[in-house]
């Protein structure tokens, strides 16, 4: 027995009930989970690493924060183990976005300290010809974006044949940002015999076929629904008008979550200072790093404009910003040099932010589901955390929507003491009074009239947001009737529960004493004022009784059918959304159970409402053949039931996640402006750019081929190798930094590497090339003789003419 068999039987001799112990794992993995300070690991982790350890086939559904990176690492590490010499991709994980593909590097770093495996990142933004260096130092490990990965295939000719080990992280989001071609043309390419990992937090129909077509006999494991909430998560909603949403920010960030603020003169000094001040505040549990999420990139740079002028440390992300500025400035967060992310839905998955307290939805979403994941970036590990959202009367309905998904009570106004509102379990909706609001929004109108960059950044910012409105998905009709309602009522107009203890005690009591006029509903009308009993009674006050007697039935009817409408309305959207008999239990518990995959998700009120049948089954003759689904039985079971059964008890489409809209506008005529003619659609090619069809068939953009890699290969005469080949085969590997260290002897015509040896002329040209280029005094004074002879051979010409 070797040494790492028996560390690895020693290991489960000592591992208790679920722990990292008892999972077999490679001597070195165990090392750098121990060092990283795991205990145990989570219920997802429990639950995925078994089966993947095993060669299944995986999709794995858990919530936000969860723990899924460390479920899909761990075991392609285990699996990996050591650097291959024979040139060749391993392993590779997408990720929909380059901050979650840095982070995903970053801890497959941590997980490889105790071996040999080389890993790099993939992303857009950064420089192809450093990509290359990275591709030629044969990875082991690539952690790549899609878009960027299926750029350098096309540009090096990449061969997968090799990847043992693919995961797609956060695979419905992939999907949704149009990556669909991509994951294709990648699928396409991947040996028959790799190892397919699917993680997302939700399971939307295109993901299913798309794991019908790239996973066998996959395993389908569910611990949690995209509708699940962390208990600790506290929430709450605030009404208020669109141009008070700035003043309601700094005053929120100011009064409430009490953020650190820095004045002109502590500008200048070292922003070390105030991560210091941060560090200490972690240490003490007062951390209040705050994530503000806005609709577009224009609001971000209005938004960190406005908070640093106004005293905040501030960071800002966007789509399009360049990619070295997004690490710094989520670098600055993530050490404390800052107090506030300023971002859009970028960062709306899978970015950890160690101990993050708070998330601000300045402008609502209009999709739950985003909707959790924003709210996900807090409340992680046991901790608590808050989350606060602005709502105009425009957003309302989508408050309404969410809270049907949710499936929680709809809280308008206070209905008794602050302390007793429960945010954890209801939606409370209440609205910010003006008077906490006055100085604030007199604040920003004098800094929009005396600053004339915030005065461009807003008007750009709100061009932009009507350009926005327009993409926003529509919400449910029911949920526009429900808001008119809720808009009339008295209590839309009541303060929120949690500002009231900040206003002043004077200012409470006239609120007060106004919310009592205004709610003040008398018995009598002015026609029955005064007149009491049955004598001397007028005219007027006997035809208003009259009336009265008539008219309290109809409207307690009309009441009741509108509550019971609304109440059918509630239990049929849960119904659809999720089983609340099976998910009222909370996320630990759930997790611990081990949630049968085939049972969630299915409509609580499927037996009562299957209709009748008045057919006799036994003497019925149908048209149909019985068994004509003949796929069905060859279906593997998955404790009774197929992936696709599973799947189907699983998946879940809300406001057309599966881009359906998208698709109809792919059909739709538009004027192009260059080509002067109609043409469909927004797909690819509808752009004017020039299509090129790939080895598997689909068409992509001729830009994938821009030609970059040739350039590289001139430049620093050097190839990626083949895959299959062996490293010690006269290939110079650079070193694990990616720099090039020189002595790689040029490419050959078909792209692969000569063996080391210089051929005649062109080694020689190589060889004369890698010499200094300083030279000596003897070299200078030479080819200044040969210059000075050549002028005089030219003049002599020219003076005898003279002459």
């Amino acid at each position: 027995m070797d040494f790492a068999s028996f560390e690895m039987s020693n290991n489960r001799k000592k591992s208790k009930s679920g722990g990292f112990q008892g999972m077999d794992l490679n001597p070195a993995v165990f090392k750098a989970i121990m060092k990283k300070g795991y205990k145990l690991p989570t219920p997802i982790q429990r639950k995925c690493i078994p089966p993947i350890l095993d060669g299944k086939d995986l999709v794995g559904m858990a919530r936000t924060g969860s723990g899924k990176t460390a479920a899909f690492v761990i075991p392609l590490i285990h699996r990996l183990r050591s650097h291959s010499a024979k040139v060749g991709i391993r392993g590779i994980i997408l990720s929909p976005s380059r901050e979650l593909a840095l982070q995903t590097q970053k801890f497959t770093q941590d997980m490889c300290k105790y071996t040999d495996l080389r890993h790099c990142a993939i992303v857009g933004g950064d420089s192809m010809n450093e990509q290359y260096n990275m591709l030629a130092a044969n990875p082991d490990i690539i952690v790549a974006t899609p878009g960027r990965f299926l750029h350098l295939m096309v540009e090096t000719k990449l061969d997968l044949k090799m990847v043992e080990y693919i995961v797609f992280d956060e695979a419905d989001r992939l999907f949704e940002m149009g990556f669909s071609v991509q994951l294709h043309e990648i699928l396409t390419r991947l040996p028959s015999t790799r190892q397919t990992l699917l993680f997302s937090a939700t399971l939307p129909q295109s993901l299913v076929e798309f794991a019908k077509a790239g996973l066998q006999d996959p395993e389908l494991i569910r611990l949690d629904v995209d509708t699940k909430i962390s208990s600790d998560l506290e929430m709450t909603f605030f009404h208020l008008k669109s141009h008070e949403k700035d003043a309601a920010l700094l005053y929120l960030l100011r009064e409430v979550i009490k953020l650190p603020m820095v004045t002109q003169d502590q500008r200048t000094q070292e922003a070390r200072e105030f991560a210091a001040t941060m560090a200490k505040a972690r240490k003490l549990g007062e951390n209040q790093q705050t994530i503000v999420f806005v609709a577009t990139k224009h609001h971000v740079e209005f938004t960190a404009q406005l908070l640093t002028e106004a005293g905040f440390r501030v960071s800002y992300i966007y789509g399009a910003l360049d990619q070295t500025a997004r690490k710094i400035q989520i670098n600055n967060f993530r050490v404390g040099r800052t107090a506030v992310l300023v971002v859009t839905d970028v960062a709306a998955r899978g970015i950890d932010i160690p101990v993050l307290q708070n998330v601000i939805n300045f402008d609502f979403v209009d999709n739950s589901k985003t909707f959790i994941h924003r709210v996900g970036r807090v409340a992680r590990a046991g901790q608590r955390g808050w989350a606060f959202s602005f709502v105009t009367n425009d957003e309302l309905p989508y408050v309404i929507d969410l809270q049907l998904f949710l499936g929680r009570p709809l809280v308008v106004g206070p209905t008794g003491p602050a302390d007793s509102m429960d945010y954890t379990k209801d939606v409370v909706v209440g609205r910010i009074p003006l008077e906490l609001l006055e100085s604030d929004i007199e604040w920003v109108n004098k800094k929009l009239a005396d600053t004339s960059t915030l005065v461009d950044q807003q008007r750009v910012a709100a061009n932009g947001y009507k350009l926005f409105k327009k993409t926003k998905q529509t919400a449910a009709p029911e949920s526009h009737k429900r808001t008119k309602e809720i808009l009339q009522s008295p209590e839309m107009q009541e303060i929120h529960p949690l500002l009231v203890p900040y206003l002043p005690s004077g200012e409470r009591e006239r609120l007060e004493m106004v919310s009592a006029i205004t709610n003040f509903r008398p018995v009598e009308t002015v026609f029955e004022v005064g007149q009491r009993g049955t004598k001397n009674v007028s005219p007027a006050t006997l035809i208003m009784r009259k009336r009265r007697s008539q008219l309290t039935q109809v409207i307690t009817e009309v009441r009741q059918k509108k509550t019971e409408a609304m109440s059918r309305f509630q239990e049929k959207k849960r119904a659809a959304v999720f089983d609340s008999d099976s998910e009222e239990s909370d996320g630990e518990q759930a997790n611990e159970s081990g949630l049968a995959p085939s049972s969630a998700l299915q409509p609580a009120a499927a037996a009562t409402t299957t209709k009748k049948s008045f057919r006799d089954e036994e003497y019925y003759m149908s048209h149909y053949q019985k068994d004509a689904n003949t796929e069905k039985g060859y279906a593997v079971k998955k404790n009774g039931a197929s992936f696709l059964e599973q799947a189907q008890s699983a998946v879940f489409d809300l406001n057309a996640d599966d881009n359906s809209d998208m698709l109809k506008k792919q059909n739709a005529l538009r004027w192009d402006t260059k080509k002067k003619k109609f043409v469909r659609g927004i797909g690819l090619g509808s752009d004017n750019k020039k299509m090129l069809r790939t080895e598997s068939g689909a068409r992509i953009p001729a830009s994938y081929a821009s030609g970059s890699y040739t350039e590289w290969q001139s430049k620093h005469r050097m190839s990626i190798p083949r895959t299959g080949e062996s490293e010690l085969n006269g290939h110079q590997m650079p070193a694990k930094k990616f720099r090039h260290q020189g002595g790689t002897p040029a490419a050959d015509a078909e792209g692969g590497a000569d063996g080391g040896r210089p051929r005649s002329s062109m080694g020689q040209q190589a060889g004369r090339r890698n010499q200094s280029e300083l030279k000596s005094a003897e070299q200078i004074a030479k080819e200044r003789r040969v210059a000075n002879k050549k002028r005089e051979r030219s003049a002599r010409p020219n003076n005898k003419k003279r002459k």
